[in-house]
């Protein structure tokens, strides 16, 4: 396991990326689901921990039954896509493991929403699913809000607004925003969680038309776009530590003005941030991203087992 962990960290990251996906899927962990957990509550639905799977890690649900085994509070699959896409050529992933970081440059890859489906309903799901949602104009959206809100295994929807890929159509203008939270409304009652990037925005106003709409929360953040030219599409979004601060600000931008739900995304690597998002920012969830990137479902069953032993 030691050395499946080195290899997950250091070598070329298009090769790690297939491995993780292939060691995710065949070697499952185990954790005891009875044994002391930190419950959390979000957008009135209850979470055995606060810790689970963010976006991006499995895009499509192939790994649901994996990372049930480590323990995780929840699992995220996306992003979710009505038809299937390719997403960006080769090469679209680049790694600091020195700064615990990457710049990834997907381009939305996703095998469609019915191969999602078909992955759902043959999986017996003992976690809280959500799924996270992307298009390329708000009917795409509301069409994937349509399909989810008949599958009962999904818990909450997230609205992935902030994806660098999307171009010509910002949703986190007010407007758009708007526009997009009524006519989801119209085909789904569950809960939402938009999800957003951390810069470029004008937080106050994003905050006040979320809850200006019933069971709406915020996932902060997505990651930032840069310009990366040793990547095919010529931008990326860097992920990983160097995103923690620029989330832990933004989230007490939040908290100064309203005590709307947050979930935290971005730079977690241990039980310690949290605790100190849960603390401090009172968040209700955090999603896990580039830490299973570099240590695969370890880095969840670490994080989980050292924050169950702190609150036992």
């Amino acid at each position: 396991m030691r050395r499946l962990r080195i290899l997950l960290k250091y070598a070329h990251p298009e090769v790690t990326h297939k491995l993780a996906h292939i060691a995710m899927k065949y070697l499952t962990p185990t954790h005891d689901l009875s044994e002391p957990h930190v419950e959390t509550e979000l957008l009135g639905i209850k979470f055995r921990c606060p810790v689970g799977v963010g976006a991006g890690i499995d895009k499509n649900g192939d790994l649901i039954r994996t990372f049930q085994a480590t323990g995780a509070g929840f699992h995220v699959i996306g992003s979710v896509l009505l038809r299937r896409r390719e997403g960006n050529p080769h090469p679209r992933l680049y790694r600091y493991p020195e700064r615990l970081a990457m710049i990834n440059a997907m381009g939305l890859p996703s095998k469609g929403v019915k191969y999602v489906l078909q992955n759902i309903n043959k999986i017996n799901i003992k976690t809280n699913l959500i799924v996270n949602i992307a298009g390329f104009d708000i009917g795409e959206f509301v069409s994937l809000c349509k399909i989810f809100d008949k599958v009962d295994k999904v818990k909450v929807i997230e609205l992935n607004i902030s994806c660098p890929q999307y171009r010509g159509i910002d949703l986190h203008e007010p407007d758009l925003l708007e526009k997009l939270l009524t006519m989801v409304r119209e085909v789904t009652s569950k809960p939402l969680l938009v999800k957003i990037r951390p810069r470029n925005i004008d937080i106050r106003k994003i905050v006040h038309i979320c809850e200006s709409f019933k069971n709406v929360g915020l996932t902060i953040s997505n990651s930032f776009p840069v310009k990366a030219s040793f990547l095919s599409s010529g931008i990326g979004g860097v992920s990983g530590l160097p995103l923690y601060k620029l989330v832990c600000k933004l989230i007490k931008l939040v908290r100064d003005i309203s005590d709307i739900d947050v979930v935290a995304c971005g730079g977690v690597f241990t039980s310690r941030q949290v605790i100190e998002l849960m603390k401090m920012f009172k968040v209700s969830l955090v999603q896990v991203v580039t830490a299973i990137a570099y240590e695969g479902p370890f880095a969840i069953m670490r994080i989980v087992r050292d924050l169950e032993s702190q609150y036992q």
